[in-house]
């Protein structure tokens, strides 16, 4: 069965939907009229491994995110070699780029199979899509909270923490 850096698809999708479907329940999320979005995920080797729907995006922005989420990602992982960690590092608005995608660094204390994944959503507002990003990355190890505190620092994320909380019991799984 093929994976993504060592974790079945299923139980990837099973946590990305959950930790998205939490995310859109919290107090903190400042957009309730965003009801979902897409994930782009890039292995190490810069292959696209995965673009899918988490919850339900905006239907008339849906092409949008779609191709967003991508580009994000794709950003990112050209600037990894660079020590980048966060699509906010070269965030740039006036060209259409945004923040909300995150990449487990070589240094990270996460696991061996997932340094260098690339995740990036769109559909949420810029700190939801990095923070829905980061629980999903942090569930499977990839990430530390060291790591996780590092890229919020860079960007100045407040729903990360408040997700994390809502997220812990599947830390357990």
């Amino acid at each position: 069965m093929r994976g993504i850096a060592g974790e079945s698809i299923n139980e990837f999708l099973d946590v990305a939907e959950t930790v998205m479907e939490r995310f859109l329940a919290l107090p903190e999320n400042p957009d309730k009229t965003r009801t979902g979005g897409y994930l782009a995920v890039i292995d190490k080797n810069g292959k696209m491994r995965m673009v899918v729907e988490l919850s339900v995006a905006q239907p008339e922005k849906a092409d949008k995110y779609f191709r967003l989420c991508q580009e994000k990602a794709r950003r990112l992982f050209a600037h990894a070699t660079k020590g980048h960690f966060s699509s906010w590092q070269t965030r740039n608005t006036e060209n259409g780029q945004y923040g909300g995608g995150v990449a487990a660094p070589s240094d990270s204390g996460g696991v061996e199979a997932g340094k260098g994944m690339v995740g990036a959503i769109s559909g949420l507002v810029e700190h939801g899509d990095e923070t829905v990003t980061l629980v999903i990355w942090m569930v499977f190890r990839w990430l530390v909270l060291g790591d996780a505190e590092k890229i919020i620092a860079h960007s100045g994320n407040e729903l990360f923490h408040p997700l994390l909380n809502a997220c812990n019991d599947l830390f357990d799984r």
